[in-house]
């Protein structure tokens, strides 16, 4: 499905009609028809206007599925925890050798 016809289903689901759609965006009644057929390119800020008319994500507009976003998201927390974690061990290998230099200075002052 494209954007047109997101937009278009989307509005359906809600039973809006797409004059109130056009009205609230600021745009004539063949500009939209035009978006929702998809016979022109749709700037994005006519499409947030678009989804803050309808009451929905701009993300339901496009197409993108919850479980898209949620393994993005996934995804890019995993990539963070994996460098937190590379990070700790190289911290835990440093600390390590500071503890042998201090028994070792221990040893030598004892």
């Amino acid at each position: 499905m494209n954007i047109g016809e997101n937009i278009r289903k989307c509005r359906r689901e809600k039973d809006i009609k797409a004059e109130v759609v056009f009205e609230k965006i600021g745009v004539s009644q063949s500009t939209y028809s035009k978006i929702e057929n998809n016979r022109c390119k749709i700037d994005i800020e006519v499409l947030v206007n678009i989804a803050n008319a309808l009451q929905v994500d701009v993300s339901v507009l496009l197409g993108i599925e919850k479980n898209d976003i949620n393994t993005a998201n996934q995804d890019v927390v995993l990539k963070s925890l994996e460098e937190k974690i590379e990070l700790l061990k190289e911290q835990n290998l440093l600390l390590k050798k500071e503890i042998k230099l201090i028994k070792k200075s221990a040893k030598k002052s004892a």
